[in-house]
């Protein structure tokens, strides 16, 4: 019933071979399937005599509210980045389109699968690791709890038992895990975690009143503001991809938008900066 309300939404038409196709299914259960959706949403679907499919009527609403155009858009970039195979698709006609990819953090699996493990076995790793404040790789004992995602590279949210801190170590940088052992410290104390913060994002001061309202509604703004919800672990990271943290250099066209709370959230980002294992902000910050 979804995908039949999906493509009479995005495609503006259905027939009983999609369906077949999609679901390896008879034409005698797509046509039935046809029928029941017909009985479900009666005013949104009409059969054309000519062109022998089924076709969006001018009454229709969506039946399934989840397929908005944000849904549309990610699958759509899903497809197009190979994330996704088009036997797992919903969309039919695919437009024209293409997406800018970024260069890829590989994370082979044999280093990856001892922290998936240690995250669920509650255990601590050796692992070699190069810091971006260190010149050479390091052995350390860490107690990875937590996956992190920073919008181009994944982490692992661990306690380092050198520093004696919770931490963020890039998986892509772990080199090698050597030994394993059970875990000492509560992932409950990474207190930075498991509390959340807004982040409140607004339309820079400078901007004209036509750059403001166009920049509220690129971001759905309400009120003039944007609110974030994120792990205060996670703080610093979305700031930066926003590249709020470098006001001062930009021009308020370049940088359209600027933190509402951003003395709330000084000490947090500070913090996330002196145990990101992957933060290069200022030299001063490496080891």
């Amino acid at each position: 019933m979804e995908f039949i309300d999906f493509r009479l939404r995005w495609d503006r038409t259905i027939n009983r071979s999609e369906l077949v196709r999609f679901f390896n299914i008879s034409k005698q259960q797509a046509s039935a399937d046809l029928a029941l959706y017909d009985r479900i949403a009666p005013r949104n679907i009409e059969y054309d005599k000519r062109l022998k499919t089924y076709k969006i009527s001018a009454q229709y609403k969506p039946h399934f509210s989840a397929y908005d155009a944000q849904n549309y858009l990610k699958e759509l970039e899903a497809l197009s980045s190979g994330v996704l195979a088009s036997t797992g698709s919903f969309i039919g006609w695919v437009p024209p389109n293409d997406v800018v990819r970024y260069p890829v953090r590989p994370v082979t699996a044999e280093r990856f699968l001892p922290v998936l493990w240690a995250i669920r076995d509650k255990c601590e790793l050796q692992v070699t690791y190069q810091s971006m404040r260190r010149p050479k790789p390091t052995a350390r004992w860490i107690a990875p709890h937590a996956l992190g995602f920073d919008g181009h590279r994944w982490h692992a949210r661990a306690w380092c038992s050198e520093s004696a801190e919770f931490r963020d170590f890039v998986l892509s940088r772990i080199q090698g895990v050597h030994l394993t052992r059970e875990a000492t410290i509560s992932s409950e104390s990474d207190f930075a975690w498991h509390a959340f913060i807004d982040v409140i994002v607004k339309a820079r001061a400078g901007l004209t009143d036509g750059q403001r309202r166009a920049i509220e509604a690129d971001f759905g703004m309400v009120g003039g503001e944007l609110r974030l919800n994120c792990r205060k672990a996670l703080a610093f990271y979305l700031v930066r991809q926003l590249q709020l943290d470098r006001l001062p250099d930009q021009t308020p066209a370049a940088q359209p938008l600027e933190l509402a709370n951003r003395d709330e959230l000084a000490e947090i980002i500070s913090a996330a900066q002196k145990n990101s294992e992957s933060s290069q902000v200022t030299p001063r910050q490496k080891e």
